[in-house]
């Protein structure tokens, strides 16, 4: 009996470890490629994919269930996304049927109450994929997206009325739109093949500032960029019989020059990255742009700025198509339904290990903030502490850090890009003590 305990204890003991340290694997209940995750705060999230899947998780992305957006099981769910805490969009990409009259189409759909609820928003965008999606803020946003291989248009869309209309840029891309990314409603980088370009003039004009050397079908397929001066590129191969070249590209003044931090042959693309910080970039892979070859699925981190890469411990080896962090959780999907979750993604960094005389939370800086700013807390004793963000009616909103730290100075950015404007608290608890001080995010 004893030695059943002993083993009982030992795999909740391992799994513990491995769930607070590591990638582990969450049921999605489906078998379609997952393309695409958004999470609003630190309990609601949705994940979109293939025949027309679109799930919906209210514990932090343990448990997800399939919610009814649309009965059309030929659409390809490949973007979600949310403006604000109420206001969303799905990407709906048809596949044209060949020889057939059939048409490629994007259907967009959308919800005012926080995913809830959808509907159709206007008539289908034809001739198009729409991949990409983002708002500056509340009344200025950018949509993109091509036929990627299969020729047709490329089309840039602006709204400057919160989304009730959008107006299309022309654009001289003939080669297919793969990504994009803005840091303000002026400034922005799209991708088209093997380049980033770049415009200060909202769309009217644009600037190629990289080009991916190995060849023009290994597309740039992922634009992050973490403050206005220092981003992140990344992509490779569109087809399993190209050489394998993945890459990472950064820049550090402002998309104007980019220079590889990592280009390699190892064999699988970069589909997707995602920065957590100057310092803390994920990137997540597979074969080709479209999974559909085993053994593939690839995670890789770099926690200094993309100076060197570690490839992370996945309990799977499917393809992955997308990964992103939220609240200090990171979720990796890809093609099997494959959901990967990592808790505590945030860094938080040392910056002294002289042991502090007392516990203290210090004012954020700067304050107010747009929309980074640093938190510094000194812990004077090792054990479990929390750090968390709540708003003015006391509801929390980010769990930053959940974990053991060893007595110290710390330091961690928190990004409140997803967040409206307002006062929130942040709450430093830890070894029988809480302390908390009031921040100012200003949009």
């Amino acid at each position: 009996m004893k030695s059943i305990r002993a083993i009982l204890i030992i795999f909740l003991f391992t799994n513990l470890c491995f769930s607070q340290t590591g990638w582990y694997q969450v049921n999605s209940g489906v078998n379609s490629a997952l393309r695409s995750t958004y999470f609003l705060n630190d309990n609601t999230g949705f994940t979109v994919g293939y025949s027309g899947v679109v799930l919906k998780s209210i514990n932090g992305g343990i448990q997800w269930n399939r919610i009814a957006v649309s009965s059309d099981t030929t659409l390809q769910m490949r973007t979600v996304y949310f403006k604000d805490q109420l206001t969303g969009y799905i990407f709906g990409n048809h596949f044209a049927t060949q020889n057939t009259t059939d048409s490629f189409y994007t259907r967009i759909f959308k919800t005012t109450d926080g995913g809830n609820n959808w509907f159709a928003d206007g008539p289908d965008y034809m001739n198009i994929w729409l991949k990409s999606i983002e708002f500056l803020n509340s009344q200025t946003g950018f949509m993109s997206g091509g036929l990627y291989l299969y020729g047709g248009p490329n089309k840039i869309f602006r709204t400057t009325n919160a989304g009730t209309n959008w107006a299309e840029i022309p654009n001289p891309f003939l080669i297919a739109l793969v990504s994009q990314n803005f840091i303000n409603s002026t400034t922005g980088f799209v991708s088209a093949g093997n380049e980033i370009y770049k415009t200060t003039n909202s769309g009217v004009n644009w600037t190629s500032v990289f080009t991916n050397s190995a060849n023009g079908y290994n597309l740039v397929y992922s634009i992050m960029f973490v403050n206005p001066n220092t981003g992140f590129a990344s992509g490779g191969p569109t087809s399993f019989s190209l050489p394998k070249n993945r890459f990472i590209a950064k820049t550090t003044d402002g998309g104007n020059t980019w220079n590889y931090v990592l280009n390699d042959t190892l064999g699988w693309l970069i589909n997707k990255i995602t920065v957590v910080n100057e310092n803390v970039v994920y990137g997540c892979g597979s074969v080709n742009s479209d999974g559909g070859y085993q053994n593939s699925g690839k995670i890789i981190k770099s926690s200094n700025g993309g100076l060197t890469w570690n490839e992370e411990t996945i309990p799977t080896t499917s393809p992955l198509i997308s990964i992103t962090n939220i609240n200090s959780k990171g979720f990796a999907v890809g093609y099997d339904g494959v959901i990967y979750k990592k808790d505590n993604i945030v860094t938080v960094t040392q910056i002294s290990t002289e042991v502090p005389s007392s516990i203290n939370l210090y004012q954020n800086y700067p304050n107010p903030f747009n929309p980074e700013t640093t938190i510094k807390f000194d812990i004077s004793k090792s054990g479990f502490i929390s750090l968390k963000i709540f708003d003015i009616s006391g509801k929390e909103v980010q769990n930053l850090f959940n974990g053991v730290k060893e007595a110290g100075s710390y330091q961690l950015k928190f990004d409140g890009a997803n967040l409206n404007s307002g006062v929130y608290f942040y709450k430093l608890m830890t070894n029988g003590t809480t302390i908390t001080k009031s921040m100012v995010l200003i949009k």
